[in-house]
Formats: C-alpha cells, structure tokens, sequence
C-alpha cells in the first residue's frame, strides 16, 4: 500500500511539473479584440449635382455640385473589431500570425448616411520578442484579400452603393500581449493596412488600435 502511495505521489508531483512546463512555454494564441480606426487615405464621399435655372431663358439650365456631404476623408475615425486575431510560434521567436478583421466608419451630415466599410482576412510571418516572463511583444507582416465599399443614404431613404473594391493587400503592426492568468493573455494591438488599387490617385490605408483577450495554448 505504502509502495503505491509512494507511485501515486510520484506520479501527481512529475504531472504537476510537465503541466508548469507547458503552460510557461506556450507557442500559440487566439484572441479577440475591438478598437478604433483611422483613415489615412483619400477622401472619399459622395457628388449631389441639381440643376440651377439660368438667368437667360435662351440658355440651358447649368449643373452644381452641392456641397457639403457626408464622406469619409484624411483623420476619420471608425470602428473596427478583431473577430480572429491567431498566433503561433514554431521556434523560440518565428512563427505565423491569422486575422480576420472588419470595420467602418459612419458619417451623418443633414439628413444623409455615408458609410465606409472594410473587411479581411490576412496571413503572414511573425516575430515574437519575449520582453519578460508576462509580457511578449508580436511584430507581424501579413497580407491578403481585401474589401472596401461606400453606401450613401439620401435623407428620404434613397441612394445605394457608390463604390466596391476587392484587391490584395498589405498589413504591418506589432501585438503586446500581456498574460494575466496561466491560460489568457491582454491583447494591444497598433497597425497599418493599404489596400491595392486600379487608380493611381486613389489611397486606402488605415491606423488601427484595438485592445482585447486571447486565449493561451
């Protein structure tokens, strides 16, 4: 009896400390997180144009564009959110980072409804810097597919989509993740996003910074 306690109690102590172990060196992460964007891009928005009667009757009536409009321009901030924020090492510091992310940004003027919204998924590389035993810090370069697209809304309910793009793009930021308890980690993220575009005069890039949770495995 003693010599099976004696086993048991062996056993328990060697479980307790491969457990330890393995909750220290924990390679991956999957998160979710919700912050603030903003549009370093071009301006966006809608052109409203009339017709303004002309002094002369002779003469055709001239177009106008009226101004100003809801739009989304250069230091607009948005929403965006996290929904899968992943990562992985494989060695001590390089590993693979996951996201799936939208967003938008909401502007009202005189009745109308301009929104910009945005959405992807992206993949790429990552570096992990562990700055104490609590705290690493996530250096990511990530790419992929890419949505952007503006809807306006007339006051009396009329309008629709203005413009749709869907291309490839990039995405560089960095994570510092704090881990607060054994199996969850306190997510801070900054970043910076372009997406591609068939215009040359066309700009869509955006800051974000989100905050959240990630699960530690």
């Amino acid at each position: 009896m003693k010599k099976i306690l004696l086993l048991v109690f062996l056993f328990t102590a060697c479980f307790e400390g491969f457990s330890q172990e393995v909750i220290k060196f924990k390679k991956g992460y999957v998160g979710i997180s919700l912050g603030w964007t903003i549009h370093t891009g071009s301006s966006f928005g809608p052109m409203r144009i009339v017709p303004v009667p002309s002094v002369d009757p002779g003469q055709e009536q001239q177009p106008i564009i009226l101004d100003p409009a809801p739009d989304l321009k250069p230091g607009s901030i948005g929403i965006n959110i996290n929904l899968i924020d992943a990562g992985y090492t494989f060695g001590k510091h390089w590993g693979i980072a996951l996201k799936w992310q939208g967003g938008a940004h909401v502007s009202e003027l005189n009745g109308d409804t301009f929104v910009s919204s945005f959405g992807m998924i992206m993949l790429g590389p990552m570096y992990t810097l562990n700055l104490q035993d609590d705290l690493e810090l996530d250096i990511k370069l990530r790419g992929g597919r890419m949505y952007f697209g503006n809807d306006y809304t007339i006051g009396n309910g009329s309008g629709g989509s203005l413009q749709e793009n869907i291309n490839f793009g990039l995405e560089f930021g960095g994570s510092l993740r704090y881990h607060f308890a054994p199996k969850w980690s306190w997510i801070n993220n900054l970043e910076f996003q372009n997406q591609f575009t068939e215009y040359s005069d066309e700009r869509i890039n955006r800051i974000n910074l989100s905050t959240g949770i990630a699960f530690r495995f």
